[in-house]
């Protein structure tokens, strides 16, 4: 199960896994989903021998300087397999010639926290102020 660039899932595919992981504010939408998929800069996924979508990960860039990864995803029945592992691992391999890599997740101290900055922190991620930056946020 290797991840694969440019496999664009279809829109049912992606509701049942944005569904399947409990992200609604995505999946309240589907148009909009679609549109944000349509505009990543790099889709990457991974699927099972029949097809299947086991996981997504994907990017928005300039492709140079930065990466921000939007989003990492993998089916709750397909975890602990190594399916987010290697989404990320492609990604860093394909940018690692930018001068950042960036993600946003949950707040320390939170439920999601407990599982996701253990894996990002193996994966070579550290947060903002240890890399002495400061990110910012705004919700409209």
């Amino acid at each position: 199960m290797e991840p694969t660039a440019g496999d664009v899932p279809t829109p049912t595919e992606l509701l049942a896994l944005y569904g399947a992981v409990g992200w609604t504010a995505y999946t309240r939408d589907p148009d909009r989903l679609g549109r944000s998929i349509a505009g990543s800069h790099l889709v990457v996924t991974v699927r099972d021998d029949d097809g299947g979508l086991l996981g997504l990960a994907r990017t928005v860039s300039d492709g140079e300087t930065i990466c921000y990864i939007q989003d990492i995803l993998v089916h709750p029945d397909a975890r602990r397999r190594g399916i987010g592992r290697s989404l990320v691992r492609d990604i860093q391999q394909r940018y690692g010639h930018c001068m950042f890599v960036a993600l946003s997740t949950d707040a320390e101290g939170t439920q999601d926290a407990s599982q996701s900055h253990p894996f990002y922190r193996s994966l070579g991620f550290a947060p903002h102020g240890s890399l002495g930056l400061a990110a910012f946020g705004y919700r409209p």
